[in-house]
C-alpha cells in the first residue's frame, strides 16, 4: 500500500517532498539528521511556493505574534520586568524564541507537501514506520536492559534510554517517559486507521496489528497517566459508535478472566502477567510534596497578572515557583499558560487564536462535513485525532519543548490548514 502510494506521488521527481518524508521518518530516531533534511525540504518549498506568506491570515497572525515575542524578549534583556530578585538569566527569553519563530515558517512551508489527502496519508504512514525504532528501543530498555545514552556519528544521533529500576517509566530513545508516551499517542490513531483499512489478513494487516500491540504495551510501560488517557481518546474518536459493538466482547473477555482466575494454575499465571505489564508502582504515583496541577496553575496565573503584557520571561517559572514553594517544577504544566507566562498576553493570543481556529475548523470538516472517499477519510480522521490528542496533552503537561514533538505538532497543523483549504475549494 505504501509503495503504491509513493509511486502516485512521483517522489523520484520531487526532491522536496522526498526529503520532507525522509525527515518525518528520521524524526524520532535521528533528530539532528532529520532537522537538516527538513531544512532542505523547507528551503525548496520557500523557493518554489508561489503563494504569498501574508496571503494567509493565519500566517499574518503568527508573524505579529512573533513580533510581540521579540519585543518581550527585548524588555526582558533591558530588565523591564519584576523578576530581578530571582536568579534568572534574561538570555533564556531569546533562546526560548527558537521554540516558536522557526515553526511559523515551517507552518507555511510544509503545507506544500501536505496539500492532498494522499500526501497526508503518505506522511501518516511515514510517521508510523518511523516509530518502529521507538518501539524497539522501549522494548529493549524494558526487557534487555538497553540503557543509555547510546550515541553514534559523533553524538549526532542520541538514544537517551535513561536507566530505570524496573520495566516501567520507559523513556526509550526519548529523555523522558512523558515524551515517549506522547509520541506513541500521536501515532496511535495512524495505526488504528491502518488496521481499519487493512480488513483482510494480509502482510499490511499483520504489520498494523503488531504495531498496535507494540504501541499499546510500550505506552502502558511508560507509566505516563496522560499517555494512558491518550490511548483511550484515540480509540473512542477513531471508532465512535462502533465502539459500542466492541464493549460486549470486552465484557466477555473480562468475565472469562474473572471466572478462570479461580483455577489455581491460571490464577498465578494472570497474577504474574499483570505484575509484569502493570506493576503496583504504576498505580500509586504521588505528586512530589503534594503539589497539584492546580497549585502550579494558580502560581502561573498570579504571575501573569503581575506581568500581563511582556510576561515574566522564558525559563523563569522554575525559579519563581521554587522561591514560592520550595519545590522545583520545570514548567507550568500547560502550554498556553507557559507561553503567556513567558512572553505576555498579546503575543500569546496572536499565536494561540489561529491554532484554536484551525483545529476547530478542521475537526468540524472531518467529523461533521466530510465528503472524502472512505479509503482516505479514515486517515484524514486519524490526522485530526492526533492533533486533538496533542492539544489535550498540552493542557496538563508541556512536552512541546522537545523538538520532535513541536515539529510533529506544526506538521499536523500545516496539514489541518490544508484540510480547511480543501473544504473551501469544494464550496467554491
Amino acid at each position: 500500500m505504501f509503495k503504491g502510494l509513493l509511486e502516485k506521488l512521483n517522489l523520484n521527481k520531487d526532491f522536496g517532498k522526498l526529503s520532507f518524508l525522509t525527515g518525518i521518518f528520521l524524526l524520532p530516531s535521528a533528530f539532528s539528521l532529520s532537522i537538516l533534511i527538513f531544512l532542505f525540504s523547507l528551503l525548496i518549498s520557500l523557493l518554489t511556493n508561489k503563494n504569498s506568506y501574508f496571503a494567509d491570515k493565519y500566517n499574518f497572525s503568527f508573524f505579529m505574534g512573533g513580533l510581540f515575542l521579540i519585543i518581550s524578549a527585548i524588555f526582558h534583556s533591558l530588565g523591564i520586568n519584576l523578576n530581578q530578585q530571582y536568579n534568572w538569566n534574561s538570555n533564556l527569553s531569546w533562546i526560548g524564541l527558537a521554540n516558536w519563530l522557526p515553526f511559523f515558517l515551517c507552518f507555511y512551508g510544509f503545507q506544500v507537501y501536505l496539500k492532498s489527502p494522499n500526501e497526508r496519508k503518505a506522511a501518516i504512514l511515514t510517521f508510523l514506520y518511523g516509530t518502529f525504532p521507538v518501539i524497539i528501543s522501549c522494548l529493549g530498555q524494558a526487557f534487555f536492559n538497553w540503557n543509555g545514552p547510546l550515541k553514534t556519528l559523533g553524538g549526532l544521533i542520541i538514544w537517551y534510554q535513561r536507566p530505570i529500576e524496573n520495566i516501567t517509566e520507559l523513556t526509550g530513545l526519548f529523555n523522558n517517559p512523558n515524551y515517549a508516551g506522547l509520541w506513541l499517542n500521536l501515532v496511535w490513531p495512524f495505526c488504528l486507521a491502518s488496521l481499519i483499512t487493512n480488513k483482510k489478513v494480509t502482510k499490511g494487516w499483520i504489520a498494523s496489528l503488531l504495531f498496535a500491540f507494540g504501541i499499546s504495551i510500550t505506552t502502558i510501560l511508560t507509566n505516563s497517566r496522560s499517555a494512558w488517557f491518550g490511548i483511550f481518546i484515540g480509540i473512542f474518536l477513531t471508532y465512535g459508535k462502533r465502539i459500542i459493538n466492541i464493549i460486549p466482547k470486552l465484557f466477555f473477555g473480562f468475565f472469562f478472566i474473572l471466572i478462570t482466575s479461580f483455577i489455581p494454575l491460571l490464577n498465578k499465571t494472570y497474577e504474574s502477567f499483570f505484575k509484569i505489564i502493570i506493576p503496583n508502582q504504576s498505580w500509586i504515583s504521588v505528586e512530589q510534596n503534594h503539589i497539584t496541577r492546580i497549585d502550579i496553575w494558580e502560581s502561573a496565573l498570579k504571575n501573569i497578572v503581575s506581568n500581563p503584557f511582556f510576561g515574566s520571561g522564558s525559563g523563569s517559572f522554575p525559579e519563581i515557583f521554587m522561591s514560592e514553594t520550595g519545590v522545583f517544577k520545570g514548567h507550568s504544566h500547560n502550554l498556553a499558560l507557559e507561553l503567556i507566562f513567558s512572553y505576555g498576553i498579546p503575543g500569546a493570543i496572536l499565536i494561540i487564536t489561529p491554532i484554536v481556529i484551525i483545529s476547530f475548523l478542521s475537526f468540524r470538516k472531518i467529523f461533521v462535513y466530510s465528503n472524502h472517499e472512505i479509503s482516505n477519510s479514515i486517515f484524514e480522521k486519524s490526522w485530526i485525532i492526533s492533533l486533538i490528542i496533542l492539544l489535550a496533552s498540552q493542557m496538563v503537561d508541556v512536552q512541546y519543548f522537545d523538538g520532535r514533538i513541536s515539529l510533529f505538532f506544526w506538521i499536523l497543523l500545516s496539514g489541518s490548514r490544508n484540510i480547511i483549504r480543501n473544504n473551501l475549494r469544494l464550496k467554491n
